[in-house]
């Protein structure tokens, strides 16, 4: 039996309730009701800090573009209407049960991507599948006309039937920011994301996949583009890696990806 969603103005969860299972600072959480697993997200505040304000500005970066400030309720309400709006079109999404003053409650879609692809046995050829399958929900959110604002691979579930989602929707951008920066911004952050999973090959297979659905060749340009600002940091990287000098493996993931742009 699946929980419907709240329609009528009779409230199907207690905050009051609620809210002693939350710990200080955390910001999402799993319960039962009706026998059915749903979870919890307490929205925060959005902002980017003054610094990245500040290099976004000196920069003109748009992968850097600031996040819209919007407080606590105003986030609540923004992935709210979001997380409706994407369900009525069809895109496999987290469904909104119920949204409180404080909460919302939304369908449980499954373990997050991240975690599923850290904890599972899986061969290469299995991961790019798995990766693959969510950045086929990032390019039909765009070819619907909008963006994910947080791509990673971390914001999207797989259940157990194999089907993933995408969760968390509460970042937004200024009007004046283009979509096509906005959806290049999903994209990069998607490939980042997915650099510890993957090779130049799979790389390969999720741009080919992204612009046989989207037909967004442009975002393939902007990404060549910023190859091509990052050479410095490339050289730099190179050098270390000669040297034998140890990567982080953030870093070494980012040198990666960068090197498979390079051959875009």
């Amino acid at each position: 039996m699946q929980i419907k969603t709240n329609d009528s103005h009779t409230p199907i969860f207690d905050d009051s309730m609620t809210h002693k299972i939350f710990k200080k600072g955390q910001k999402i959480e799993r319960i039962k009701h009706q026998g059915q697993s749903v979870w919890v997200k307490r929205p925060e505040a959005t902002r980017s800090s003054l610094f990245h304000r500040l290099i976004a500005n000196a920069t003109k970066l748009t992968l850097l573009m600031p996040v819209q400030a919007k407080t606590q309720q105003e986030s609540l309400a923004f992935e709210s209407e979001k997380l409706q709006t994407l369900a009525l079109l069809g895109l496999p999404v987290a469904n909104v049960i119920e949204q409180t003053e404080h909460f919302l409650y939304l369908s449980d879609t499954g373990l997050d991507l991240r975690r599923y692809l850290k904890k599972t046995a899986l061969s290469q050829t299995e991961r790019t599948e798995v990766i693959l399958k969510a950045l086929k929900v990032l390019a039909s959110i765009h070819n619907a006309g909008h963006y994910h604002a947080g791509a990673q691979i971390k914001n999207y579930t797989i259940d157990q039937q194999g089907v993933v989602s995408a969760i968390d929707f509460e970042d937004s951008f200024a009007e004046h920011n283009a979509l096509i920066d906005i959806q290049y911004r999903d994209v990069f952050l998607f490939l980042m994301s997915i650099s510890p999973y993957s090779d130049h090959e799979t790389f390969q297979h999720v741009i080919d996949s992204y612009l046989s659905i989207t037909s967004k060749y442009q975002i393939k340009e902007k990404l060549q583009y910023v190859a091509d600002r990052a050479r410095p940091l490339m050289k730099l990287l190179a050098w270390l890696d000669t040297h034998n000098k140890k990567l982080s493996r953030d870093i070494a993931s980012t040198y990666s990806l960068l090197m498979f742009l390079k051959t875009l």
